[in-house]
Formats: C-alpha cells, sequence, structure tokens
C-alpha cells in the first residue's frame, strides 16, 4: 500500500471546543480521499524544517492540503515568498506552517516523489518554485467575475464551471460541462516555470497546474468536499496514487 504524507495544519487561536490547546489537524475529507484511493494516509504535524528529509524518507507521494476560508485555521500564504509586502486585504499567515511546507516541496523534488496540491497546496508549490501569488483576488485581479469564495453556499456544492487548457491528467475527469467548488481569495498571479497551465475558471483565474516530468499536480477547488455528495470526486485521488511508483 502506497504511503501520502500529509502536512497538518495548527490551531493557534484558543477556541470552544480546545481551549488553548493548541492541536495540528487535518480534515477528515483528505483522509477519505486517500484512503478511498487505497492508499495510506500519513499525518505529519507541523514541525522544525530539519525534520523535512525524515517525513518525505517515509512515504511514497507528499500531499499538501488547503483550508476554505470557512475553516477555522486556514491561512494565506505568506508574501515573503514572493517578493511581496502584505496586501491591506491579506488574511491571517503563518509562518512556521509555510516554512514547514516548502522545505516538504524541496524534499520531495529532490527525492523524486509525487506531489499532489489542494488550494493553498497549489499555491505553495507555485510560490516554493519561484511562482508569484495574487494576495487577494477581489482588489487585485483585474476582470473578476466568477465568486471565488462561494459560502454561505455548502462546500459539497459544486458552482463553478472549469476551462480544460490542455490535454492533461485531468482530461479523462473533467470536460467543458464540469463543475468545481470555490473556497480562496488567493490565486496564482504567475506560474513558476515548468508548470503547465492544465485549467481555468472561465474568468481566468488559474484553477489547475501540472508539471508530469516532475510529477506535480495541483487544482486551486476542493474535491475533498465535494466527495461529501459527489462520489466521482474519488476519480482525482485515483488519478495521482495511480501516478506513484
Amino acid at each position: 500500500m502506497k504511503k501520502i504524507g500529509i502536512p497538518s495544519n495548527n490551531l493557534v487561536h484558543a477556541n470552544a471546543h480546545f481551549g488553548t490547546n493548541y492541536v495540528d489537524y487535518i480534515q477528515k475529507n483528505y483522509i477519505d480521499g486517500i484512503s478511498g484511493a487505497n492508499a495510506l494516509p500519513i499525518v505529519f504535524p507541523i514541525g522544525d524544517i530539519k525534520l523535512a528529509k525524515a517525513y518525505i524518507d517515509s512515504v511514497d507521494a507528499l500531499l499538501l492540503a488547503g483550508d476554505a476560508l470557512l475553516l477555522a485555521g486556514g491561512q494565506d500564504v505568506s508574501p515573503v515568498y514572493f517578493g511581496e509586502d502584505p496586501h491591506i486585504n491579506l488574511h491571517e499567515t503563518d509562518a512556521r506552517r509555510d516554512a514547514f511546507e516548502v522545505a516538504l516541496v524541496i524534499e520531495a523534488l529532490k527525492q523524486e516523489k509525487p506531489i499532489l496540491g489542494i488550494c493553498r497546496g497549489l499555491q505553495i508549490i507555485n510560490v516554493t518554485l519561484g511562482g508569484t501569488l495574487y494576495q487577494d483576488l477581489g482588489s487585485q485581479y483585474d476582470g473578476l467575475s466568477v465568486k471565488h469564495n462561494q459560502y454561505p453556499t455548502k462546500w459539497y456544492v459544486p458552482t463553478h464551471h472549469l476551462v480544460l487548457q490542455r490535454q492533461s491528467w485531468l482530461s479523462d475527469i473533467f470536460d467543458e460541462k464540469s463543475l468545481v467548488n470555490s473556497f480562496h481569495h488567493q490565486a496564482v498571479k504567475r506560474l513558476a516555470d515548468g508548470l503547465k497551465l492544465d485549467a481555468t475558471s472561465s474568468d481566468n483565474v488559474v484553477e489547475a497546474f501540472s508539471d508530469d516530468s516532475r510529477r506535480i499536480y495541483a487544482v486551486q477547488w476542493h474535491p475533498e468536499m465535494l466527495l461529501m455528495d459527489n462520489p466521482d470526486a474519488q476519480e482525482l485521488f485515483d488519478s495521482f496514487v495511480a501516478k506513484i511508483e
């Protein structure tokens, strides 16, 4: 059984469920997607970047998860990774989480192990490889016409169209009628060198990219949430696991 590492998020604010016990966690939907593809999920608690090699040594692939904005604990990617000061509409950032996830991406690439990025995970991959982000789509992206944070619509309801840009790993799963969900206010601005654009929204915001040579795959939407009401969303996880040697 293939083992897939998932770096956790951490609660850094007191809350009604845990008080001041600041826990590391991962949403169950990611576990379901990996398990449903007959792979073994291994959760990496956020730690020292020096642990990145040991963590990646222990698995066959890496999944970088992303929190939707309506979930407690979601953070933006810090603009320090693409040489910008924080925009006035930037949300909370977490320096330890950013540094840990960047170190895991770098180590997974060194070890030539596949990487899947989802939402924030897509953004982390892009900035690690030298790309940039819109810190806030609403105020920085010209021509925005799609609601990219669908709240209060339920997270498992697909709401906007996916526009495929080329033949890619997504082509056997999606077509021009496909809908996906959306919970983000940051997005890819400049795609890092070597990454190929696979899909956009109808207003041309980047929704997916990949690099087959390095086995990097990433989507901006949340397939793990779609699983709650759409069994076909499992195909994306199945396709990724099939790429692991």
